[in-house]
């Protein structure tokens, strides 16, 4: 048995790439706001809810509060772009470059 990845890939390569586009941000990532052109089609519309789903499950995104469809970038997510956040954060607290 071989699993068909195409639907998956389809939608979160396009979740993770918009989430790092406007990384801080939190961004509407649901089907409507991905997907304009393709209206109510059923089966795309379900495998991005599951696309979704998969991807907060293993925390590479996390859901804002402020709406339904709106999520950032998690650490691990960041990491699928070679960013270290923690990395990033200590080299900015250990540079002069924002010094209070």
């Amino acid at each position: 048995m071989s699993v068909n990845f195409s639907q998956f890939d389809a939608s979160s390569v396009i979740i993770l790439k918009r989430l790092a586009q406007h990384f801080p941000s939190p961004t509407e990532i649901g089907f409507n706001d991905v997907f304009p052109d393709y209206g109510t089609e059923t089966d795309k519309c379900t495998a991005h809810i599951g696309t979704i789903a998969f991807l907060r499950h293993e925390d590479l995104i996390a859901h804002d509060i402020g709406s339904v469809s709106s999520f950032i970038l998690t650490k691990k997510g960041l990491a699928l772009f070679d960013e270290d956040i923690f990395k990033h954060l200590t080299d900015l607290l250990n540079s002069e470059a924002y010094s209070i």
